[in-house]
């Protein structure tokens, strides 16, 4: 298989072709207005994980944005790929997004097509280290929900961008503050503190994650108690257990770490296999 990712075979309106080709054009609104959504699901040994709660976010997320999703099979065309991009594990890109109107007019969006792709790609680890040294951002605000509601996926990231720019030397990753000064969640990840055998998790202005619902199912399994609550820098700070949830690192634990966290990391790895769907 190719190593150079942009000659893996993608797949857009109804064609296969090299994912360097499907991008869109300088013109589109989804790249000069972020009028655009995407999702992303892992795929482990063959099987892509929690399909459905993917798919019916990406589909939330873009009847959110009134982005209409053309009449597909997603697990045909991820089934596909998967065919022709051999990759163990791997992350399944699902991206829609506004074109430009031949009218060049920035507010003809009745007469924008609409552009849907799916990739697939190597998954990539958020640090180099086992233990994730993280960095409490204290000066960047999480976007809030009253804006365009962070449990749709969005291609906005600037504020999650602009916080990783300034995370500090001897840090991995950073995690933002909403502006009521309330722990949020960093660049593609949530996080979940454990506090007295309790997990907590920020319940508002965070993405509400897929992994992050995995952890929810694993905590009930075992009769631990799971909050989604405002969480203080404080609590942060205090935590005895602070470990971070995403589809590219699935559980992972942080310098703080122990028991609970370590629970669910192994239990995670049994998840793979109950929530997966075979291509």
């Amino acid at each position: 298989m190719t190593t150079n990712v942009l000659d893996l075979v993608a797949y857009k309106n109804g064609e296969y072709k090299p994912l360097g080709e499907i991008g869109p054009s300088i013109l589109d609104f989804g790249f000069i207005h972020c009028d655009a959504t995407y999702d992303v699901m892992p795929v482990y040994n063959g099987k892509a994980f929690c399909y459905e709660r993917h798919l019916q976010r990406f589909k939330n997320s873009a009847a959110r944005y009134g982005l209409v999703i053309p009449d597909v099979d997603p697990l045909e065309i991820i089934k596909e790929l998967a065919k022709r991009n051999p990759i163990d594990n791997a992350f399944v890109w699902f991206i829609i997004w506004r074109g430009f109107p031949p009218s060049g007019n920035p507010r003809d969006l009745e007469n924008c097509p609409v552009n849907f792709a799916m990739y697939i790609k190597p998954s990539y680890p958020i640090a180099s280290t086992p233990l994730v040294r993280l960095y409490l951002d204290k000066q960047t605000n999480r976007v809030n929900d009253d804006y365009y509601g962070q449990e749709y996926k969005n291609m906005a990231w600037i504020d999650l961008t602009l916080s990783q720019r300034n995370t500090p030397a001897g840090f991995d990753t950073t995690v933002l503050v909403d502006v009521d000064g309330f722990v949020t969640e960093g660049p593609g990840f949530n996080v979940g503190i454990v506090k007295d055998g309790v997990i907590k998790t920020a319940d508002k202005n965070v993405l509400k994650g897929i992994t992050m619902s995995v952890v929810e199912d694993i905590a009930k399994e075992n009769n631990i108690t799971f909050k989604r609550m405002p969480i203080t820098q404080q609590m942060f700070l205090s935590a005895d257990e602070v470990f971070i949830t995403s589809s590219s690192g699935g559980v992972t634990p942080t310098t703080v770490t122990g028991e609970i966290t370590n629970l669910l990391v192994s239990q995670y790895k049994d998840k793979k296999e109950q929530y997966g769907t075979l291509l």
